[in-house]
């Protein structure tokens, strides 16, 4: 090999390790530490007249909030908060979810209908109601369709029963179906979905004014339509809220934060807590991270670019507006696409022009 060839080689491969130091700290790799740790920032709350808030959803990148009297969107990029379209009717009982770029509002009574609101032309629009009156559940989408499993039950005056049904959505045909109930029927539970299954996470069981938590982590499998277990919750609570990073800018995991220790009476929870929980499926394993700066539970949950965000809550029977965004440990930012090109524009740049150099040598 010739010595100019040499160094034009040695040369490309010092300007690629530098290229590699340069972008690795925005690269989507999957990280081999997501312990203990991250951290939450306070950011811009929601406005006062918002903060009932029912529940939360992402579209685009921008965080749709639910609440029993007002609408509204936040845009995590500028830290705004703008309104929408209000809910034509309205559903105190129901769940958010979005689904194929368009959020739902599902659940409560069965002759609530399902309302779909649109953000490209700010409207809303009804479906089919939910088969069977039931709240306190959290609404879950694998593969196009809405799945609402367990949740509560009315059985009397002040007394509360738990579902073991499981209905499923499909927005294609605006049809219900039902699937294998829940071995052990939860109100008040957390969810997530994590490599397409459903992870039904603690809530309460018990019929009564009131109950406590179960600690069990249920998993569903619409593939096989069949239920497993999971490692039990360390803290089992009543009214948190779960959601699952991608593994683009942070490990995958499930994270199941805030929530109550026990509920006294049909809408009353009790001994509100800040913990953020982290359990990793692939392992089968829990750790913890850092506590959420708000103690609270019924709140709206939402991540973009792998960062969590709780929005509103209850504590003590009254409404917060608070807004806070939780960082995973050892998270990288997602690589910005319009840094890329100009990088690799660089690089070759300063290649062709070691290479003429070394060309000019040999030939002088």
């Amino acid at each position: 090999m010739k010595r100019g060839t040499s160094k034009f080689l040695i040369s490309v491969f010092v300007l690629l390790l530098a290229f590699s130091v340069v972008a690795t700290p925005f690269l989507t790799v999957e990280k081999v530490n997501a312990q203990e740790g991250g951290s939450w920032t306070t950011l811009a709350p929601l406005p006062e007249s918002s903060s009932n808030t029912i529940g939360a959803a992402v579209v685009a990148g921008k965080i749709y909030v639910i609440g029993w009297t007002t609408c509204i969107k936040y845009d995590p990029e500028t830290n705004n908060w703008t309104a929408i379209a209000s809910l034509p009717i309205n559903n105190n009982w129901g769940a958010v979810v979005a689904c194929q770029n368009k959020i739902y509002l599902i659940g409560g009574n069965a002759e609530n209908p399902t309302q779909v609101y649109n953000p490209e032309t700010d409207t809303w629009e009804n479906k089919s109601s939910i088969p069977t009156t039931r709240g306190a559940l959290q609404p879950n989408v694998v593969n196009g369709k809405i799945y609402l499993i367990g949740g509560q039950k009315l059985a009397g005056l002040y007394i509360v029963d738990a579902s073991n049904r499981n209905d499923v959505y499909d927005p294609e045909t605006d049809t219900w179906s039902q699937m294998t109930p829940i071995p052990l029927s939860v109100m008040g539970y957390a969810s997530a979905v994590f490599n397409d299954k459903i992870y039904i996470i603690s809530g309460g069981n018990e019929s009564g004014p009131g109950y406590n938590p179960t600690k069990l982590v249920q998993i569903f499998d619409p593939a096989t339509n069949q239920w497993t277990n999971g490692t039990p919750i360390p803290t089992g609570i009543i009214s948190a809220r779960a959601c699952a990073t991608t593994g683009l800018s942070a490990s995958k995991r499930v994270y199941v934060i805030g929530g109550a220790l026990t509920s006294y009476a049909r809408w009353e929870t009790y001994n509100v807590i800040n913990l953020t929980q982290i359990y990793d499926p692939e392992t089968d394993t829990w750790t913890t991270g850092a506590p959420m700066l708000t103690p609270r539970e019924d709140f709206g949950i939402a991540v973009v670019n792998d960062e969590i965000y709780a929005i509103g809550g209850v504590k003590e029977e009254k409404y917060l507006a608070v807004n806070e965004k939780y960082t995973p440990s050892g998270y990288i930012p997602e690589f910005p696409s319009w840094v890329l090109l100009p990088l690799l524009i660089v690089a070759t740049l300063v290649g062709v022009t070691i290479r003429n150099k070394i060309r000019k040598n040999e030939l002088g």
